[in-house]
């Protein structure tokens, strides 16, 4: 025979079993009880998991906000340097355009038999090259008689 309660002369199969129905109701209190810790023990893990969300996105907000600072900043120094290039340019132009007129007037090759000839005068080298540290004053002390 099926398992079931004898009833008479039928088997009658209840629909739920009622050792099992008593005893959930005398273990209600351990039930409940396994499901607070089971909760607590969830909500813990919940809160060390969103702690660590939070600091990998405050990590990486921080590490978007240097990066975007360093690029705006090198962008600055490029524009910077782009502009100091263009003044150079501007100046070499400048510069050429003065020494051509100055070339035809002055004859350089006259100029350097007049200097070494008549003010005797020389090309420096290592030996009479005098090297002084920078004045607050503006200007530098004469260092010997000149002949």
């Amino acid at each position: 025979m099926a398992s079931g309660t004898f009833y008479g002369n039928t088997t009658f199969k209840p629909y739920f079993d009622m050792r099992k129905f008593e005893n959930s109701i005398y273990n209600k209190e351990i039930i409940r009880e396994r499901r607070i810790n089971v909760r607590k023990k969830q909500k813990v893990l919940d809160n060390i998991v969103s702690f660590f969300v939070v600091l990998f996105a405050v990590i990486s907000i921080s590490m978007l906000a240097v990066l975007s600072y360093h690029y705006v900043k090198v962008a600055a120094i490029d524009r910077n340097i782009e502009k100091l290039e263009a003044t150079l340019l501007d100046e070499k132009r400048k510069n050429e355009g003065e020494k051509k007129p100055l070339s035809k007037v002055v004859k350089y090759d006259e100029l350097k038999m007049k200097a070494y000839l008549e003010l005797n005068m020389i090309l420096p080298t290592d030996k009479n090259t005098i090297y002084f540290d920078k004045s607050d004053q503006g200007f530098v002390r004469q260092y010997e008689n000149i002949r």
